[in-house]
């Protein structure tokens, strides 16, 4: 026999399934935020660290999500956006970062085309998977998602000019940027 009475089981019961919603949404848009940071923020360390801030504060604040008033993923990028804002004060006397304005910019483009970016990078992922081997692996080099080392560092590990490497790296991206063009264009990207 349960110790609980059932009213607070059923509320018990509510609120778990109410933060397993919440998780559901969170873990479906993390991919958008974390683009719409990178969009924002130039350092690759500086986005984790904002991208985690966001996280814990979408998790803190998941009593406020009204899924009737917006999409998840507008709210949670208001959410980032704020995030962006308060380290953009903190960093402003420590390095050179966009002007507010140029961020302004950015965010309200990005909310214009969020649709359409997003087309576009599912259609970067189909493109990318019809790359060759060795295509993939000159743009894991240079770009990788440990955070690569850029043209020059993988043109010195590969043996190869950085002028060589670039010329390769101009190809590769021509010939994704026709195939999301392509891609889009046909709707494949949904």
């Amino acid at each position: 026999m349960s110790s609980t009475p059932p009213i607070f089981e059923s509320k018990d019961s509510e609120l778990a399934a109410a933060d397993e919603r919440f998780v559901s949404l969170l873990v479906a848009n993390q991919p958008r935020v974390y683009r719409f940071l990178v969009t924002l923020v130039p350092q690759r360390q500086d986005v984790e660290d904002l991208f985690q801030q966001t996280c814990l504060t979408l998790w803190q604040s998941r009593a406020k999500f009204d899924a009737s008033a917006g999409e998840f993923a507008s709210w949670a990028c208001g959410i980032a956006h704020n995030h962006v804002r308060n380290f953009r004060r903190r960093e402003s006397t420590r390095r050179t970062l966009l002007s507010e304005e140029v961020a302004e910019l950015l965010v309200a483009t990005r909310e214009q085309h969020a649709s359409f970016l997003d087309d576009c990078h599912r259609a970067l992922h189909r493109c990318m998977a019809g790359l060759t081997t060795h295509q993939r692996s000159v743009l894991e080099d240079c770009y990788g998602s440990e955070g690569g080392g850029g043209i020059k560092l993988a043109a010195e590990s590969s043996g190869r000019s950085a002028n060589a490497l670039y010329k390769v790296v101009r190809h590769i991206r021509g010939i994704l940027h026709e195939c999301i063009q392509r891609t889009v264009l046909e709707g494949g990207a949904r």
